[in-house]
């Protein structure tokens, strides 16, 4: 089988090994659909540090199961399946509290698991790994179950009320994902900053206040718009020094920001703003096996609005382009899927 082999910054190359074989409860799985995520594009250049040479990238994942391990009894060759892509120790205290996406030692797909990445033809996983795709719905449209996992569990860290006024800083896969998520809960709310205006076209479409955050003041326009009151919870979804001030300099005396984007490695903050404010501050990382099945529940059931968030396809072969493309900044995408495109005999078309 071709798996797609991470040599080094801005090195891919695809590579001929054997197909994996299965433990116990293991599944084979055809990689029917894998998304380009930002920390692939920000590991393939190197600048984050979080994906090794040798390694298979690829961690949102959706496919069909080819083979099933002798002690699987849930899942048969055909079923369609959407991958959770962490695996815990399963007996530290975190895997014990079912929050194994913090496990010290937990193994994720695709991100520093070696050659157990979805970006090949097939990966292997865990039978508690898998979760069933519903009748009709597209491996595409699966894949998303991991990201906007991520955007439900930044909204449960932060737990905003109804009537709170919410901020999005940053309007990629995960802004969006959050977007969606919040408007499918009710709030209404919700302000979206971003830079590129294709993408806060379609956060407006999605139903959010797009600003642009190079042209507008984000603070006084968002207090024009609210009689003067600033956001009571902010997300941050780039990961910068810079975008962790905005969201900042953006929340209400009381506020919570959540942060889920983490490209850079430090950022500060005025102390006495945080603590004479009563800033809550919150780290946000992955998800629990909750939240990544009602995930998988949203994006079947919001399939039409989750297709609009996929700017394009491509095959395994022409992901390095692809990828490069993307760090690059010639191509701008909120993703791009490793795979076929429904209803087209050819990937990349």
């Amino acid at each position: 089988m071709k798996i797609l082999q991470y040599n080094g910054p801005w090195q891919f190359s695809i590579e001929e090994v054997p197909t994996p074989s299965l433990g116990a409860e293991e599944l084979l799985i055809h990689a029917d659909a894998v998304g380009i995520c930002g920390s692939d594009v920000h590991g393939f250049t190197g600048e984050s540090g979080r994906r090794k040479p040798g390694m298979v990238m690829g961690h949102e994942a959706a496919g069909s199961v080819v083979s099933v391990g002798p002690k699987v009894a849930s899942f048969q060759p055909g079923d369609r399946v959407a991958i959770y892509p962490t695996f815990g120790c399963g007996v530290c205290r975190h895997c014990l509290a079912g929050m194994e996406h913090i496990c010290p030692n937990k193994r994720i797909l695709g991100v520093n698991a070696g050659h157990w990445g979805a970006m090949a033809d097939f990966f292997t996983c865990h039978q508690r790994q898998a979760f069933r795709l519903g009748a009709g719905v597209d491996p595409s449209i699966g894949l998303f179950a991991e990201p906007f996992a991520v955007a439900l569990h930044a909204v449960n860290r932060m737990s905003p009320a109804k009537q709170d006024i919410l901020a999005i800083v940053g309007a990629g896969t995960i802004g969006l994902a959050l977007l969606v998520v919040l408007r499918d809960l009710g709030f209404e709310t919700i302000f979206i900053l971003d830079k590129i205006e294709a993408k806060l076209a379609l956060a407006r479409n999605l139903g959010g206040e797009a600003i642009h955050a190079g042209r507008d003041l984000p603070a006084p326009l968002i207090a024009r718009q609210t009689a003067g009151r600033r956001a009571n919870g902010v997300f941050e979804a780039v990961g910068l020094a810079q975008t962790a001030r905005t969201a900042y300099d953006l929340c209400d005396f009381g506020g919570t920001v959540v942060l889920l984007g983490n490209l850079d490695k430090e950022f500060t903050l005025p102390l006495q703003g945080v603590t004479s404010n009563e800033t809550t501050l919150r780290g946000s990382y992955g998800f629990n096996r909750a939240e990544f099945e009602r995930a998988v529940d949203l994006v079947a059931r919001k399939a039409d609005v989750v297709r609009q968030l996929i700017s394009g396809w491509c095959s395994l072969e022409e992901t390095p382009g692809v990828m490069e493309r993307l760090a690059r900044g010639d191509l701008q995408a909120v993703k791009m899927v490793v795979g076929v495109k429904p209803g087209a005999e050819s990937a990349g078309r």
